[in-house]
């Protein structure tokens, strides 16, 4: 791989290669790639999924190479160079499963009006990824693409399975303490509604984020994680045990919400539910906003902070039991508004939606978790969308 960023790629930085860089397991020369035809699909197809199957790599078309080492730039005379990326961005996108979570494409020129493709795949924890044409799937090392074999797709599966495993426990987790009283912050004696954003790859590669370093230090215009219905004006920021809190306490030490960004990368963000004529509930106009306004600000910092594709995002309930809905629907009568029926169970544990798309609908990829909390209090399902399943909310 190509060590810049795709997109300040260069002329110079390809010229570079010639003579010095030999094919490996990031890196694979092609003068030209045509995928037109099935088998010239296959190749293509093939070499891409296998940098995404193993460690990432860059696929260079309109670059000679003998035995290996590069050794000209000829570039390719594209008809309609951009027509050409969309052509091979829609193959990807279509004719690989799981769809990969990110691919770059860039256009180099390089006189003449032809041009050198890099293609770029990072590597993916949505692996292993096959090609549908084949039916087959391709790793990588220092001599190429090649299928893999039983053991090697077992091992990557049960990696795959073993990682979210981990993410599921680790929210149970949270769960536990937040409805035991052992929040990040101390918390009013409410219910809850927990957002948790989790970035796969940390836990895949076993690393951490540098805390300070994220959430302190400028990156231009930086985003912080921000408390669930935030910025409520006077947030406080400060460096704890577990990584890095932003809250809202607007009465002394006791938080009504926070977000706090854990040393994997994981945000969770935690908001109090509405208490008042001497009942708990969930406010219907307003909840789905707060959580997509929510996961898309998570979502944006973990992208400033590159820490990749897929995201898993969970959404859950702590100490509901005799919570109501409380529904604007009908609009206020009398001073009132329409309580539907309390719940009997103390929390709501939703399943995770992934992300692994970039940009995120995440009004989209939220549908799901909606509908079953409406469900849950006796409804179809959200209001939030239209007939067609189109996101009306304001978030």
């Amino acid at each position: 791989m190509i060590p810049k960023p795709i997109h300040e790629i260069t002329l110079d930085d390809l010229n570079a290669l010639i003579g010095l860089v030999r094919e490996s397991k990031t890196i694979e020369f092609k003068r030209e790639m045509q995928a037109k035809t099935r088998d010239e699909v296959v190749k293509f197809l093939a070499a891409v999924s296998s940098f995404a199957n193993t460690g990432g790599g860059d696929l260079l078309i309109g670059v000679e190479a003998r035995a290996g080492l590069a050794t000209a730039i000829p570039g390719v005379a594209f008809a309609d160079v951009d027509a050409e990326q969309l052509r091979l961005s829609q193959l990807l996108a279509t004719s690989v499963e799981p769809r990969l979570p990110r691919i770059d494409i860039e256009a180099i020129a390089c006189g003449g009006n032809r041009h050198v493709l890099v293609i770029r795949a990072q590597q993916s924890w949505l692996a292993p990824h096959k090609v549908k044409t084949d039916e087959r799937f391709y790793g990588r090392n220092s001599a190429g693409k090649y299928p893999l074999d039983v053991s090697e797709l077992r091992t990557a599966f049960v990696l795959s399975d073993s990682v979210i495993e981990r993410i599921r426990n680790f929210r149970n987790d949270r769960l536990i303490k937040i409805g035991g009283g052992e929040a990040s912050v101390s918390l009013f004696d409410r219910p809850a509604m927990v957002i948790h954003v989790v970035p796969f790859s940390t836990y895949a590669a076993g690393r951490t984020v540098d805390v300070v370093e994220a959430a302190m230090t400028g990156h231009g215009h930086r985003v912080l994680p921000l408390p669930p219905g935030g910025p409520y004006g006077g947030e406080i920021a400060r460096v704890n045990l577990d990584g890095f809190v932003t809250l809202t306490a607007p009465q002394g030490e006791m938080a009504t919400a926070y977000a706090q960004l854990f040393r994997s990368g994981t945000i969770e963000g935690v908001k109090l539910l509405e208490h008042r004529d001497g009942r708990s509930y969930l406010f219907g106009p307003q909840f789905e906003n707060v959580v997509v306004a929510a996961v898309k600000n998570y979502i944006a910092f973990l992208t400033q902070i590159e820490v990749g594709l897929p995201i898993f995002i969970f959404l859950s309930f702590c100490g509901m039991r005799g919570c109501y809905l409380r529904d604007a629907g009908a609009g206020p009568i009398g001073g009132t508004w329409y309580d539907r029926r309390p719940l009997k169970i103390d929390t709501i544990a939703l399943p995770e939606v992934a992300v692994s798309s970039d940009p995120a609908n995440v009004p989209v990829a939220l549908r799901p978790l909606f509908n079953t909390v409406w469900n849950g209090f006796g409804e179809p399902g959200s209001p939030k969308y239209n007939q067609r399943g189109e996101w009306i909310g304001t978030a």
